[in-house]
């Protein structure tokens, strides 16, 4: 071999390299499509939301919509013809449907004793209401299914291929985490991303983490509507009440994810 040869062949030490970053710019790629495509109409929305209050929420509830051909237009850059691995909709079975649900549900008692700690301890910071940018259509149906898109469609499959399923599951979950720009959210939103991505990977179906994320969206416009966080003010002072409810949400998430309640599940087997 001569020597222009011999230094074109790239040594171990890089390949080692590609091992440990590989997926990182595709995980970083997400946080750009995020922003890139729903620019336009977000820029308009919050122009238009000064003087027209209806408008506003409605370009910002369109401007999620962009991002779902944004992701299949990059899909189809990476995949060519297979660019349908971005929208894995294999049919599901109603119990799994159902157990999502519940899973998700759970995790809401979690993440109230999370806030309420939180609140007690260090104060909650003052976080933008996300129904004033996007209104509901925007939070309860725009966000879930542009988001699942982007982090379980297309970013889990990208990673997975480049860097293997952990890697996939991780790196989704905490861009997932990260986008939602709050170090209070951060825990809540991390643990629902790595939830929802393990059930695309389990499922082979993106229809359990658009349910359980229209699940999880829903319920905070609930909370929102009802304005949970003024009625329990007195209880929030309690650090036993703040246990109880950790510890009841922790207990369902356990029972939900036992292997006796787990392995009835059809349709959860898809991972090994």
């Amino acid at each position: 071999m001569s020597d222009a040869e011999d230094a074109a062949v790239p040594g171990p030490e890089i390949h080692q390299v590609n091992r440990t970053f590989a997926g990182v710019g595709a995980a970083l790629g997400l946080f750009v499509w995020l922003r890139l495509f729903p620019f336009p109409l977000a820029t308009a929305s919050g122009i238009a939301s000064k003087s027209h209050p209806h408008l506003g929420p409605l370009l910002g509830f369109l401007a999620m919509l962009t991002l779902v051909p944004g992701v299949l237009w990059v899909a189809k850059s990476a995949w060519g013809e297979h660019w349908r691995k971005a929208l894995p909709l294999a049919p599901v079975g109603p119990g799994l449907l159902v157990w999502t649900v519940l899973g998700v549900l759970a995790q809401v008692p979690v993440v109230l004793a999370w806030a309420w700690a939180v609140g007690r301890t260090v104060g909650l910071p003052t976080l933008p209401n996300p129904f004033a940018a996007v209104g509901v259509l925007g939070v309860v149906l725009g966000a879930p299914l542009a988001e699942e898109v982007l982090f379980r469609g297309y970013g889990l499959a990208r990673i997975r291929e480049l860097g293997g399923e952990r890697r996939a599951l991780l790196f989704t979950a905490l861009m997932f985490a990260l986008a939602h720009g709050s170090w209070v959210k951060l825990p809540g939103t991390f643990a629902i991303g790595l939830f929802l991505g393990w059930l695309v990977l389990r499922t082979g179906s993106l229809w359990p983490a658009l349910l359980g994320h229209f699940t999880n969206n829903g319920t905070v416009y609930l909370l929102n509507r009802l304005d949970l966080a003024s009625s329990f003010d007195p209880v929030k002072g309690s650090w036993a009440a703040v246990a109880v409810l950790g510890t009841m949400g922790l207990a369902s998430l356990a029972i939900l994810g036992s292997p006796q309640v787990r392995g009835r599940i059809r349709g959860l087997n898809a991972l090994t």
